[in-house]
């Protein structure tokens, strides 16, 4: 259903399904899937609005689509003056971006080549990946190259985002699946630390680069986790560039994996940084309390434990940074249980995650903080991450900013990258604007007094 705002528009939805249609046949499954199957249309006086989840959708689609999707209304004979791509803020259903089930496909035999190479975790899986708000769109085009790498637009696709959010769990999912189901035969995955000790090893004890450069010739996709680690490490990169330049000329997938957005990494060659920006990027933020949630209950029962809700509840609000925070105190109160033989109950998981409650009440989160100023203002908390100079957004934006400087343990460049990946110096002025108008605003001193109050720690 759409929102209440666009229920005076006449919709047409057999039309669209139409266009639908015609659009999978034209861009395939793995692109319209990622892309077209969550969007609806409108029509009002010669304008036609696509509907769509955000704004970046928005502004991919009509970047990319367009003259397809304007195409396809002509061939479902829909007459139109006008078309736009409208982002509309609500919850979304998650669509499952594949048309074969992922269980079919991880019961097929792996090939030797991956048995061999023991190069993928068996626990990391798109099957095993909790999907919320804050990861679908990374997760939805990792599943799109990973069925058909090289054949898509996102060549090549980066996913940043914060420590412990899953951005690995993703890349070997991904190379996982591309050789169990043959997409992609000669798959390699490195992290940044392995890539360039090997380039290393190669020049110091062969005298020959050459002989790395070969190792990748008959790649068909290439995994590198944590490139913001080759930054000032200038023969890393060009050894780098010139293995990825390679193949993303012969059309060879490549799937990478950073703590920032590519143009946030510092001491990183300009040439590679254009190249990264040509892909796909996608971020993934904190999960909210509900993908926490579901993150915890679906852990516990791959361990065979069914865990009491008011236990779910209870760690999923305390533990709010990271997925592996969360899979830290799971293992906590699952190796209690067994050592005591009792019950995971609402005291004793009050008991044994005692110290994460308490550390969480010193030093709240910036997701904490994000998700309180964001209701203070009335605004979405993702939109304080967006790219907007919007004085709705910008000035909430700066307090939380200001707000997680004072009472967060994190850095400034941290603090950066959890409001969309923003350089620390933004952060330092976000800060001095809003030292200097609270002291004249009488209204936003109160207004920031009542978050303080919120978000301050317990005695």
């Amino acid at each position: 259903m759409l929102t209440n705002k666009l229920c005076h528009e006449s919709k047409a939805p057999s039309s669209w399904q139409v266009c639908l249609q015609i659009l999978q046949e034209k861009l395939g499954d793995a692109t319209f899937e990622t892309w077209f199957r969550t969007t609806e249309m409108s029509r009002r006086d010669g304008e036609i609005r696509v509907h769509v989840p955000n704004r970046f959708f928005a502004d991919f689609i009509e970047q990319h689509f367009s003259d397809i999707v304007r195409q396809t209304l002509s061939e479902a004979s829909i007459s139109f003056n006008t078309l736009t791509f409208t982002p509309v803020e609500r919850d979304w259903k998650v669509v499952e971006p594949i048309s074969a089930t992922l269980s079919e496909a991880q019961s097929r035999r792996v090939p030797r080549a991956v048995e061999r190479r023991g190069q993928f975790h068996p626990g990391y899986t798109f099957e095993s990946f909790v999907v919320g708000g804050n990861n679908c769109m990374a997760r939805a085009a990792s599943i799109a190259v990973a069925e058909a790498p090289g054949r898509t637009t996102f060549n090549p696709l980066i996913i940043y985002g914060g420590t412990g959010l899953g951005k690995t769990h993703l890349l070997q999912a991904t190379g996982r699946f591309a050789q169990t189901e043959g997409t992609a035969e000669h798959v390699i995955y490195l992290t940044s630390e392995e890539f360039t000790n090997q380039y290393i090893d190669f020049v110091v004890n062969k005298k020959d680069s050459t002989s790395f450069y070969r190792k990748f010739l008959d790649v068909d996709m290439l995994l590198i986790d944590d490139i913001h680690f080759f930054g000032g490490k200038h023969g890393t990169q060009k050894e780098f560039f010139r293995i990825f330049n390679k193949l993303l000329l012969e059309n060879k997938q490549i799937v990478l994996s950073s703590d920032r957005p590519p143009e946030k990494i510092r001491d990183m060659m300009h040439h590679i940084i254009n190249r990264f920006i040509g892909g796909l990027t996608a971020d993934i933020q904190p999960p909210n309390l509900e993908t926490r949630m579901a993150i915890l209950r679906q852990k516990a029962e791959i361990d065979g434990i069914q865990l009491p809700s008011e236990v779910v509840e209870f760690v999923a609000n305390h533990v709010t940074s990271n997925v592996r925070e969360l899979e830290g105190a799971l293992i906590k109160l699952i190796a209690s249980a067994s050592f005591t033989g009792r019950d995971i109950t609402l005291p004793v998981a009050r008991e044994i995650c005692g110290d994460l409650v308490s550390r969480r009440n010193r030093h709240p989160s910036v997701r904490y903080i994000q998700e309180k100023v964001a209701r203070a203002f009335d605004v979405g908390v993702n939109q304080l991450s967006a790219h907007t100079r919007r004085r709705a957004v910008a000035l909430p934006r700066n307090v939380a900013m200001y707000l997680c400087k004072k009472w967060t343990r994190q850095s400034l460049r941290t603090i950066g990258l959890d409001f969309g990946g923003r350089d620390y110096s933004t952060v330092v002025h976000a800060c001095k604007r809003i030292e200097q108008q609270r002291g004249a605003d009488r209204e936003l001193r109160a207004k920031i007094g009542e978050i303080e109050a919120l978000i301050a720690p317990a005695e």
